[in-house]
């Protein structure tokens, strides 16, 4: 969510949490979103494919997956073989042209850690940049994933912009059980004794009601563990829809996938406390670890979490069309 002000706390408050976790997380390392990040999907085969020429003669039809991770980490769409590789759509959704990919045959969950490159999303504490903290918490949440043996895919991989029907595009063609878009809140939210942590919901979609009440559940109550944090929250905090003038769902990512979908706000980082603990590797391992569970839970049984606020929010989006930068696929 874009912030429309700059939230800037007048004192810092080091965190002093004591978590005590339900399992042992294998602790996940700091990732410079600057460099490439190596792929956390499960991936078969790991080595790079290349077109065959019965690839280049028959483009499409010989293509297996539809989605693939270029030599740079670039998640991308497969358009089809060519005589100098394969086209695949870039992060603006343009066709370009690669030498060599790594398919991803099958795919269970789609991540999408929100915001990237230019688009830094709400500037929190010291200057934490959300892009930053989603990118962090979705890489830790796949390799869980990865190692409980679901295969999931991330919408992006390194710190660069991807557009919102790009993302969309992405999850969709992947034909995933589930797509989760991981953000951070930053606008100014009254002091809480409890965490503000939002899920929204796509309308008239009671998978997505389900996979967002148990993302709810578990990270709220998660974080409810944790000691020495000063929350905020808004009073409608949960599970919920957001929906505009219309009665439309507000945002994009949550409107338009086909893909059960669920968009998390997990918590305020503008605030002092809470973004001076979002900065730890020890919160990454926290809700990654929560994020997880909720998943897998979606996906194995048919447990529901947290209920949907009966009173949707209503809220009109502003922005625009913006200038998509190329990204080098290789």
């Amino acid at each position: 969510v874009q912030p429309t002000t700059t939230v800037r706390p007048t004192t810092t408050v080091q965190p002093t949490t004591t978590v005590q976790p339900t399992t042992t997380v294998q602790p996940t390392t700091t990732v410079r979103p600057t460099t490439t990040v190596q792929p956390t999907t499960t991936v078969q085969p790991i080595t790079t494919f290349e077109p065959t020429e019965d690839d280049r003669e028959n483009g499409t039809e010989s293509v297996t997956a539809p989605v693939a991770i270029t030599r740079y980490g670039i998640p991308v769409r497969v358009s089809g073989a060519t005589e100098n590789g394969w086209e695949v759509f870039d992060p603006c959704g343009d066709l370009q042209t690669v030498s060599k990919i790594v398919p991803i045959e099958s795919t269970e969950v789609v991540i999408d850690p929100g915001h990237g490159g230019k688009d830094s999303g709400a500037i929190g504490h010291g200057g934490l940049k959300e892009s930053d903290v989603n990118l962090r918490v979705a890489i830790a949440t796949s390799q869980l994933l990865k190692d409980k043996g679901f295969p999931t895919f991330l919408t992006r991989m390194s710190d660069y912009y991807i557009s919102l029907d790009e993302r969309i595009a992405l999850a969709d063609a992947a034909e995933a059980k589930a797509l989760i878009s991981i953000h951070h809140n930053a606008p100014a939210s009254a002091a809480s004794k409890t965490p503000g942590t939002e899920v929204f919901a796509q309308s008239g979609d009671s998978e997505s009601a389900r996979l967002s009440g148990l993302l709810h559940r578990e990270v709220f109550e998660a974080l409810m563990e944790v000691e020495g944090v000063r929350w905020t929250s808004r009073w409608d905090a949960g599970a919920l829809r957001v929906l505009n003038s219309r009665g439309s769902d507000a945002y994009r990512l949550v409107r338009k996938p086909k893909t059960t979908n669920a968009l998390i706000e997990v918590g305020y980082h503008a605030s002092a406390s809470e973004g001076a603990f979002m900065a730890t590797d020890e919160y990454v391992q926290i809700v990654a670890l929560a994020l997880a569970t909720a998943i897998e839970t979606f996906l194995t049984t048919n447990e529901n979490g947290t209920p949907l606020n009966e009173r949707a929010r209503t809220y009109n989006p502003s922005g625009g069309r913006t200038i998509c930068p190329t990204v080098e696929l290789e």
